[in-house]
């Protein structure tokens, strides 16, 4: 989401003088504009302030650095609440209130919490769970957090999502089935990844493992390839989700992608560079690899059964020709996709 951006340090400010400024700084944002505040102490008091201003309002509240000495928080505007029945504003509150409990759980209490809010899950398709999360997130849990509380309750949603992505029935030209035919060959070579990074340990020297050192330099220029994967989705997918309303989720698939690549930069460095020392090469590519291996592998799920069906749910067909227009402009990983022009016909 674009809009403009309004910085203000508030610690040079009187107290009287503060509201005002940032109440001034509010209205001049549009949708999608941002105000960025640092104060001298936690400002949370202000999501109160800026709720009871205007209760149809919607922001995200996200801070950049939390003190002390020191607090910055980004605050953006966002498109108002979509119209909920009252039977789905109950189940949507519902939904929240699980997700808190979750994450409030104690390590003791987890699996016992997990099984008390199951039934709020089983229904819950990818996009009632986003856009359940994207409240949470305005209302003040960050985006750190909420990716931990990701992981337990897709954990707890694992069987009824991997159903619903398994019916997932797309022609060769969607934008959505490029995906994630692109991240059966990626999941591929992470298997390889581990497969080779193991029989180079097991090798014990440069000399012995020349084939599989040279595999590891072929697998790093692929991960780095793999950036126009997410380039896409980031340039022709995140922008239309925004559009309709969904912000959040975007955000967060985005912190993943600087993630990934600050990782897959570090593993081409890594495997490019000429070590000496065959047990300090192993030590150095160990955690990478391990990292892209869990983390790759985790984040592909979560596009699978989340982000792309929530995505199928919530653009217009005559949409996705536009986002495959993009796409291609764009390019490719893994293989050439079906034309789009051919399948029109």
């Amino acid at each position: 989401m674009n809009g403009k951006t309004i910085h203000l340090d508030i610690r040079k400010l009187g107290m009287a003088d503060r509201p005002t400024r940032i109440f001034d700084a509010w209205r001049e944002l549009k949708k999608g504009g941002r105000l960025v505040i640092t104060n001298d102490h936690d400002p949370k008091p202000l999501q109160y302030m800026l709720k009871a201003q205007d209760p149809k309002d919607a922001f995200s509240w996200e801070y950049k650095k939390q003190g002390p000495p020191e607090w910055t928080v980004e605050i953006t505007k966002l498109p108002p609440r979509e119209n909920l029945a009252p039977a789905q504003l109950e189940k949507r509150e519902k939904l929240k209130e699980a997700l808190k409990k979750l994450h409030e759980s104690s390590p003791d209490e987890l699996e016992k919490v997990k099984k008390e809010v199951e039934v709020y899950f089983k229904e819950t398709d990818p996009k009632e769970l986003a856009m359940a999360e994207q409240e949470l997130i305005r209302e003040g849990t960050t985006r750190e957090e909420m990716k931990r509380l990701c992981d337990v309750h897709l954990e707890v949603m694992k069987n009824s999502l991997g159903i619903e992505s398994k019916k997932i029935k797309l022609p060769a030209w969607h934008p959505i089935r490029i995906c994630m035919d692109e991240h059966k060959v990626i999941k591929k070579n992470l298997k390889k990844l581990k497969r080779t990074l193991e029989k180079i340990k097991m090798l014990g020297s440069f000399e012995k493992s020349k084939r599989e050192v040279n595999a590891l330099k072929e697998l790093s220029h692929f991960f780095i390839e793999t950036e126009k994967h997410h380039k896409r989705e980031e340039e022709a997918l995140f922008p239309r989700l925004e559009a309709h309303g969904i912000t959040e989720p975007p955000q967060i698939f985005k912190e993943d992608h600087v993630e990934f690549l600050a990782k897959k930069k570090e593993f081409y460095n890594t495997v490019m560079a000429e070590y000496k020392d065959f047990k300090k090469f192993v030590d150095a590519i160990t955690p990478i690899i391990e990292f892209l291996a869990k983390n790759l592998d985790e984040h592909i799920y979560k596009e699978d059964n989340i982000l792309y069906p929530m995505s199928l749910k919530t653009l217009e067909k005559n949409e996705w020709k536009e986002v495959r227009k993009k796409f291609d402009a764009i390019g490719y990983c893994c293989f050439a996709p079906a034309d789009l022009k051919k399948e029109k016909r």
